[in-house]
């Protein structure tokens, strides 16, 4: 059933005053949780962008943290407003404070640790054109390893080996497989 304009319109002034209803709940939440710097049982210096009862981390924890996220910021900031360079900050300040919690700040065992933590399935699950390629420089070698050990495994007269060099061309050993 169609609504007329006179239910519609009371529909929309009914919506826009919960609107406005749960706007202004939000506001005097927001401004009940505000705290002054007065109302604080803790010193807290200004300025962090860590403190001990957000982050649960203690003074010197948050000292560490905020200078790692000016490093980090100093080295590559994250420009923009738009909701990924938002959560790209999030997801930043989430992994100091998760380093910081941890313990893994200035840690280089821990970093050493987590190199090729995937058990050397790195290649095998991201490297099939560098295998593939791997694959046909081996055949290569052995094929020119075959030839060659046929060649010298037959016994010669200087004369033979003479005539054998003018007939076969040189071959070229192809480069080692890990040779860059």
């Amino acid at each position: 059933m169609a609504m007329t304009r006179k239910q519609r319109d009371q529909l929309g002034t009914f919506i826009a005053q919960k609107r406005r209803a749960r706007r202004e709940q939000e506001r005097a939440a927001r401004r009940a949780k505000r705290t002054t710097s007065l109302e604080l049982e803790v010193y807290e210096p200004i300025g962090f962008h860590f403190n001990p009862r957000r982050h649960d981390l203690t003074l010197e924890q948050c000292r560490a943290a905020s200078a790692l996220l000016h490093r980090r910021d100093r080295e590559s900031p994250i420009r923009g407003t738009s909701k990924q360079a938002q959560f790209r900050r999030a997801l930043r300040v989430a992994g100091i404070v998760s380093a910081v919690k941890g313990g893994r700040v200035g840690n280089s065992h821990f970093g050493h640790k987590l190199h090729g933590h995937r058990g050397g399935r790195i290649m095998a699950l991201h490297g099939a054109p560098i295998l593939a390629e791997n694959r046909q420089r081996i055949q290569e070698r052995r094929q020119f390893d075959k030839v060659w050990e046929q060649r010298q495994s037959q016994p010669q007269s200087y004369e033979a080996w003479q005539q054998a060099i003018v007939e076969w061309p040189v071959q070229q050993s192809p480069t080692d497989f890990m040779a860059f």
